[in-house]
């Protein structure tokens, strides 16, 4: 339920314009190429969501610079038993409207998950293993699980936590008003206008950290080359996604800086490789015909049509990483032993040749035109070189807004998609993206293009089931080799290079997750 002092709380604050008639040293101001679709963190897994989120509501575990995890709301943990966890939680914290954080907060928020309508991406998976939680007092938790899951404390400490006052059946719309957008996170929330911008204040009774201005104001400008040109302006203090193109013009400007990381951040190509037929795929005259993505010599092939150094040259301007797996080297999991697949237009022909696909096919590539980095040029890029191959290929990019929606509902035959490893392994990434879709057990919930293989399924069920970090690591390598190598699954094809620019007037701390968040951002002095 909704309580008086949450209605309170959203009505005090002072509206968006006029926090941007009053900006001063003491205001930052953003300018982000993603919005969420909802202010609800429960609402979606996706990146925009979670960035809002991610100001407002705090977890029981953090991610350091190594990705390794550590506390925030919970202080430890213990694995009692392979199904029993007992977590103690930080004390002295309370939520944005003066209430006291405890166990039952926790308890509420991960009840609450299932009871989220119409999520495009739901954080299901991360509770789906909890058989049971209950409060030992009110800063202890005890939770057994359905079976032994080593990963448990990565998957509920991912749980955004809301006061227990507000139930498990609260609605998102009621996030968005405000009315419940209530946190332990370092920023308040003041006002969302979609579309437009979200404004953020400073919890002066925050725990960790002093924020480092008082007042924030974030403004979607999901055209990459208007953001660069507000940022240009003075308009804002700083901006993300900026395309590899401007790097060195906006580097030439005085009084603006770069900042860049490479990320754990995937982009590939889903391929529905489960349905008979699939929506976007003819023969080479305009029939129908079966789904020839079930075949993996026809996905290995598509896969050696891709040059992937020349899109990351000549679209991402050496910007991202080629890629051949699930993370980039240096995570848990990365298996040397898999190259990263070269351009090979003759080993393709001969694939599609043995495939019974001589003459080619016909395609459509689907995706966003404003969720990542060059991504219309990347699927028009796509669609040339599998044309080179015979193939007569098309494309159709759309706002993030409708395509998603679209690719969650399988719509699509083949299309980009990208994702963001937040841990120190592959584990996760793995899990959903490409093991058989299991809505109960919240496993393959990325998995939009439904491949399956039993062989991959064994082996990651034993990955995940393993408290030997060793075996762990072997058994995760094995299923990178079933799934890029044997069966090529999904097309890998870079890791991002997340890039920043701001004045220097401002100092940014570059996290090891795709967040751009307003408590990274101090004044320099």
């Amino acid at each position: 339920m909704i309580t008086t002092k949450n209605c309170m709380l959203a009505m005090a604050f002072l509206a968006t314009s006029g926090l941007v008639s009053s900006a001063s040293a003491d205001t930052l101001r953003l300018a982000l190429a993603g919005e969420h679709q909802s202010v609800d963190p429960h609402f979606s897994r996706t990146s925009p969501n979670q960035n809002t989120a991610s100001n407002i509501f705090e977890t029981l575990v953090s991610v350091d610079e190594k990705m390794q995890m550590g506390p925030m709301l919970a202080t430890s943990w213990q694995n009692i038993n392979p199904t029993t966890w007992e977590i103690e939680l930080k004390q002295g914290v309370t939520f944005h409207d003066g209430s006291t954080f405890d166990a039952a907060d926790v308890i509420s928020s991960v009840e609450r998950i299932p009871n989220v309508e119409d999520s495009p991406s739901s954080f299901i998976s991360l509770v789906s293993s909890i058989a049971s939680i209950e409060a030992l007092d009110a800063h202890k938790l005890k939770v057994t699980t359905k079976e032994p899951a080593p990963d448990f404390m990565e998957q509920i400490g991912g749980v955004y936590i809301i006061p227990s006052e507000l139930g498990v059946t609260i609605k998102s719309a009621d996030f968005d008003s405000g009315q419940a957008t209530i946190g332990t996170g370092p920023y308040k929330f003041v006002s969302w206008t979609p579309n437009e911008s979200l404004v953020l204040k400073a919890n002066e009774q925050y725990w960790g950290e002093v924020p480092g201005y008082s007042d924030v104001i974030i403004r979607y400008i999901p055209n990459a080359a208007s953001r660069v040109a507000t940022l240009m302006a003075g308009d804002v203090d700083a901006i993300d996604q900026v395309p590899p193109s401007d790097v060195a013009v906006v580097k030439a400007r005085d009084g603006l800086e770069v900042s860049s990381s490479i990320s754990g951040r995937l982009i590939y190509l889903h391929l529905d490789s489960d349905r008979e037929q699939t929506p976007f795929i003819k023969g080479s005259e305009g029939g129908e015909i079966n789904n020839p993505l079930r075949d993996k010599r026809v996905r290995k092939a598509l896969s050696l049509l891709i040059d992937r150094n020349r899109i990351v040259e000549h679209i991402m301007d050496g910007r991202a990483v080629p890629a051949g797996q699930m993370v980039p080297e240096g995570f848990i999991g990365f298996n040397p032993e898999i190259k990263t697949p070269a351009y090979d237009l003759e080993g393709a022909k001969a694939l599609l040749t043995e495939a019974g696909y001589p003459d080619g096919f016909s395609l459509t590539i689907h995706g966003p035109n404003d969720r990542y980095v060059n991504d219309a040029k990347v699927i028009q890029a796509l669609s040339q070189l599998f044309a080179r191959g015979g193939l007569k290929s098309s494309v159709e990019a759309m706002p993030k807004s409708i395509y998603f929606k679209s690719a969650s509902k399988r719509e699509f035959s083949v299309f980009l998609v990208g994702f963001g490893t937040t841990s120190g392994n592959s584990s996760r990434g793995l899990e959903q993206v490409l093991s058989s879709y299991n809505k109960e057990a919240g496993i393959g919930t990325f998995n939009r293009g439904r491949f399956s293989n039993p062989a991959f399924d064994d082996v990651m069920t034993r990955a995940t089931a393993t408290f030997d970090d060793d075996e762990k690591e072997q058994l995760l390598k094995e299923a990178a080799t079933i799934g890029f190598v044997e069966e090529q699954g999904i097309l890998p094809l870079y890791f991002e290079e997340l890039i920043w620019a701001h004045s220097n007037k401002v100092a940014y701390k570059i996290g090891p997750v795709e967040r751009t968040l307003a408590a990274d951002f101090r004044p320099v002095d």
